[in-house]
């Protein structure tokens, strides 16, 4: 008997092909009297890279298929070498005309792309125990073609699990086909709770085929020649694409792919940071990418083995997910990482888990194999938040380039668009093209009130809430408001409760829950596989049911840590066809402001420990699969019959208490092939719990209505608020500030927001009307030193000094000291403003002097301001005091512009002298710029008969954030306060 399921395609020809496979297969089974299941395009979203078009298990074995709608000629590559790796051409027995044989968007011909398949598969089944009595090795992959067709050129000999037919030799196939795999009932129940489909209906209206035009993708000039050479070449390298455009980002991994299969690419591989990020890619763009942990994590680590065996069987407090081996990925693949600005080489990790290093980045360019000849495509917004520094971005090429060869990176970054067509968008702009230039001196806010929204109405805002959050979620929310603290995050998702859903201070039906783990929804069937639920997964709750408690001990506290445990039942909103189901969650996650406690992470990561163990007395390694694979082991069978004896003994140590283990001496090879196969049975072991252990995957979940805007970061809501105002932060003027507010504002279409914070060039600007003290003060300057060369001499004297002004001041002051014999010894910072600096005499070790030099603070530009003796062991107090003055004098040659309207430096201050000298000509004062150096320049504004001096102070230093920013305007002459009045009021309040 034959149970046919299946999932209808968006395309006819795939639907009528497989009716009539269907009813070919139905036929045979009749004849022959077989039993089994046929899955047509059969999908489960933890195994994304399977996408076969039929299943078929039955009696004979498992066999995945693949439909080709060609006929004709089928040219095969004529050397079999090249086989897997060259293009495919139908030819029409008619005309002779000649296509490419298609292998979806990612392969270059059809064998490779079963290939994949089939390797997909095998993982699966290495994944689930239940499927552990089918050999992967024996599943058999065939192409059947809609024929009827003529093979030219042969398939390779070597290749028995693959076969190339037509459907009218399909009959023949089934019957011919032998394998170890025969049908089991249980198994088939497995393959179709894996893959859920629809029964299928035998007699159903076809629909004619709806014939589409080809979609033509059109991308900017620049892009496509960076791209198609970047493709030409032989090698393997890196191209790295930025724009903050999406629909930019979006086509151009649409281009790249298609283009790829022209320059004979054979596996085209499109990944982005994590399962959560490909949804979010799917549902703006509809293209579909596999999340990288999927890919390259969860490898059998057999290369990298301990040999301690006493020390492996200690608590490890981290597990450590190796990555997999990139054997299935073609050497001439390419790799396309979209929204790769949220790859990151930053450490992360938890105490309780890693994935290989810990460092995303790093490990992809490892699994990639530098030393291969696969290409990878980073295709990222330059300008948008990252899972870590900004600098460990895989859109940063010294990054890059320190984990790949130099020579082999290309870069191309679309220059920012200047034409927005809203408030949302000009704000955006705005945000990028300060990080652009890495000038944060300026921050205002386009408010059109209707994508951009001053949202600072306390009631417009209560109303807001309560219209999106009075109702429970049944699908993902598409409303959010997002702060830069958890803490705020924690706020607003209480009050939500209490004044929109009205269910209490505690966990209730109808609360919003986000995933901050990535785990799996164990089924009590038995049968089902477990689903995946990632993190940034919704939860609406249904039911919140019992709650337990464990009481673990650990060595870092006194009193056992308490893990409480609650079932709630909930509908996983951003699954689809999920019905409602039940999970645990961890309390003590879930009341905490922030994250768990170290102690409460170790306590956790003890309590999986103990399911470990328990599991083990239950299933043990000598009854395991693992254990006979060591007995089939060639080295052991070579080993003595001590080492043989010692390894039972070492076996047995497994289940002893620590202190009744037998002491064992034996050979470093005979532990060593032990503690592969054990950490192999070890690691199959806790993989098993976590598929099957509710509380080993106790959700980790906060409020999902208010959330940080780094995790909404991949996101798309229809409108969101954000608080621009954040605490606990480093400040406002940086790039760390303008990226998060840029990311935020990202994610909404419509963008309300309050506290907006406003920065201008003059926010911390100081005026000093003080003419006496000015004019006093013109024979010393204070000193500043921007981009001072130093001379090698001094380099190694003052390499621990990071203002550059006082080490300006050191080395010009040092110059005149060594023409009166005194060399500069040593210098060392005492605090933020004194450095002291330490000179001696060669051949005198008696005259010592140590110089103070004095330095003011960010207001002025950190510049030095007096140099003073501390300590002289010689009569020359009045050469040095000499020296002191004439380096104190300005010796810089201060340049006199008389020009009216001078060209202005092409930096920030071009725009506001331009408006200064447009206001005061607009109200008849001529305002002149009469001297410029370094950090200040000084103008003369003349009224009629009166006249005014002042002299302006601005910052340059990145690193202080003064760059951009004015920190003092003072009055060095004036005839009037009447002048005075009128200018301030023209250039300060600008």
């Amino acid at each position: 008997m034959l149970e046919i399921l299946n999932n209808r395609t968006e395309h006819t020809h795939e639907n009528e092909q497989f009716r009539r496979v269907a009813e070919i297969i139905e036929i045979s089974f009749k004849k022959y009297g077989y039993n089994g299941i046929l899955i047509g395009n059969p999908f489960n979203e933890t195994y994304y890279r399977f996408r076969a078009d039929a299943i078929l298990y039955y009696n004979n074995g498992l066999i995945l298929i693949d439909f080709k709608d060609y006929k004709g000629i089928i040219n095969l590559p004529e050397n079999s070498n090249e086989f897997s790796s060259n293009k495919w051409h139908n030819e029409s027995l008619k005309d002779r005309s000649r296509l490419e044989i298609k292998a979806g968007a990612s392969f270059i011909n059809p064998f490779r792309q079963l290939v994949s398949y089939r390797n997909a598969f095998r993982e699966l089944v290495e994944n689930n125990k239940y499927l552990n009595r089918i050999n992967p090795a024996r599943v058999c992959i065939v192409n059947i073609f809609s024929g009827p067709i003529e093979i030219h050129n042969k398939v390779p000999r070597n290749l028995p699990y693959y076969k190339l037919i037509q459907e009218s030799e399909l009959g023949n196939f089934i019957y011919d086909f032998a394998s170890e795999n025969f049908y089991e009932e249980d198994i088939a129940k497995v393959l179709k709770s894996l893959f859920p489909a629809e029964r299928w209906i035998q007699n159903i209206e076809i629909f004619p085929e709806i014939i589409s035009k080809k979609e033509i993708i059109e991308i900017d000039n620049n892009i496509e020649k960076s791209v198609v050479d970047f493709l030409k070449e032989e090698e393997g390298g890196i191209l790295v694409l930025e724009s903050m455009n999406p629909n930019d980002r979006d086509s151009w991994l649409r281009f790249i792919t298609n283009e790829a299969i022209n320059h004979n690419i054979p596996q085209i591989e499109k990944w982005s940071h994590s399962t959560r990020i490909s949804k979010k890619i799917q549902l703006r763009s509809n293209i579909e990418t596999e999340g990288i942990y999927n890919v390259i994590y969860g490898g059998s680590d057999i290369e990298d083995q301990s040999h301690d065996l006493e020390k492996e069987e200690e608590e490890a407090l981290q597990e450590v997910i190796p990555l997999k081996s990139s054997e299935n990925i073609d050497e001439k693949a390419l790799v396309i990482i979209a929204e790769a600005h949220l790859v990151s080489r930053s450490l992360s990790q938890s105490e309780l888990l890693r994935f290989g290093s810990g460092r995303l980045l790093e490990d992809i360019i490892k699994f990639v194999n530098p030393e291969s000849n696969r290409k990878i495509v980073f295709i990222g917004d330059p300008y948008s938040l990252t899972f870590g520094k900004n600098e460990d971005s895989a859109l940063n090429l010294e990054t890059l380039s320190e984990l790949y060869e130099k020579e082999k990176i290309k870069h191309y970054r679309k220059s920012i668009d200047n034409d927005y067509s809203d408030g949302k968008e000009h704000l955006r702009t705005d945000l990028a093209n300060s990080i652009e230039n890495s000038l944060f001196n300026n921050l205002k806010y386009s408010f059109d009130q209707t994508t951009l929204i001053d949202l600072k109405d306390a009631n417009q805002r209560v109303q807001k809430l309560r219209a999106w959050f009075a109702k429970p979620f049944l699908n993902e929310p598409d409303k959010a408001v997002l702060f830069y603290s958890k803490k705020d995050c924690l706020k607003t998702n209480k009050w939500i409760k209490k004044q929109c859903l009205n269910n209490g201070e505690k966990l209730a039906r109808d609360d919003l829950l986000i995933v901050n783990n990535n785990v799996s929804i164990p089924d009590e069937s038995g049968f089902q596989i477990p689903r995946r639920v990632a993190n940034g997964m919704f939860f609406t709750v249904r039911d919140v049911k019992e709650t337990k408690q464990e009481f673990i001990r650990i060595r870092q506290s006194k009193n056992p840590i308490i893990l409480s445990f609650t079932k709630i039942c909930v509908k996983c909103l951003s699954l689809s066809s999920v019905p409602e189901t039940e999970v645990w969650i961890l309390d003590n996650y879930f009341n905490s402001e922030d994250a768990l406690t170290k102690e409460e992470q170790i306590a956790f990561r003890v309590f999986v420990n103990i399911k470990i163990n328990d599991e083990k007395r239950k299933q043990k390694f000598e009854d395991s699969q693992e254990y006979g694979q060591l007995l089939q082991n060639k080295q052991f069978n070579d080993l003595s019959n001590e080492e043989k004896v010692a390894i039972n003994t070492l076996i047995k140590n497994y289940n002893l208490p620590k202190d009744k283990k037998e002491k064992v001496e034996t050979s470093k090879n005979a532990r060593s092939l032990l503690s592969v196969y054990y950490k192999k049975y070890s690691r199959n072991l806790f993989f098993w719990i976590k598929e099957t252990d509710p509380f080993v995957n106790a959700v980790f979940v906060k409020y999902g209505w208010a959330i940080t805007v780094h995790k909404a970061i991949g996101s798309s809501y229809n409108e969101i608020i954000i608080k621009g105002h954040r605490t606990e932060n480093d400040g406002i003027t940086n790039d760390s500030y303008f990226r998060w507010l840029y990311s935020g504002i990202t994610t909404g279409k419509t963008v309300n927001i309050t506290s907006p914070q406003i920065i201008d060039p003059f926010m911390n600007c100081v005026f000093e009307n003080n003419p006496i003290k000015a004019i006093s003060r013109k024979s010393k300057q204070i000193l500043i030193f921007e981009d001072y060369k130093v001379e090698p001499r001094f380099t190694n004297k003052i390499q621990s000094i990071e203002n550059k002004n006082v080490i300006g001041t050191i080395c010009e002051i040092s110059k005149k000291l060594e023409q009166n014999g005194y060399l500069l010894e040593s210098t060392k910072k005492f605090s933020d403003y004194l450095t002291k600096a330490l000179y001696f005499i060669p051949h005198n070790e008696n005259q010592k002097l140590i110089l103070n030099i004095d330095n003011k603070g960010s207001k002025d530009n950190f510049a030095v301001g007096n140099i003073r003796i501390e300590s002289l062991n010689s009569a020359d107090e009045s050469i040095i005091k000499q020296c002191i003055d004439d380096c104190l004098i300005q010796n810089k040659s201060v340049s006199s512009i008389t020009d009216d309207k001078p060209e202005l430096t092409q930096d920030f201050r071009q725009e506001i002298y331009s408006t200064w000298f447009e206001n005061c000509e607009n109200k008849n004062i001529v305002l002149k710029m009469i001297n410029s150096h370094n950090n200040q320049d000084i103008f003369c504004a003349t009224y009629e008969k009166d006249f005014l001096t002042f002299r302006v102070w601005y910052g340059t230093s990145e690193q202080n954030h003064t760059k951009g920013f004015f920190s003092k305007i003072e009055v060095l002459d004036k005839s009037s306060e009447k002048i005075l009045e009128k200018v301030k009021g023209l250039i300060y309040g600008f």
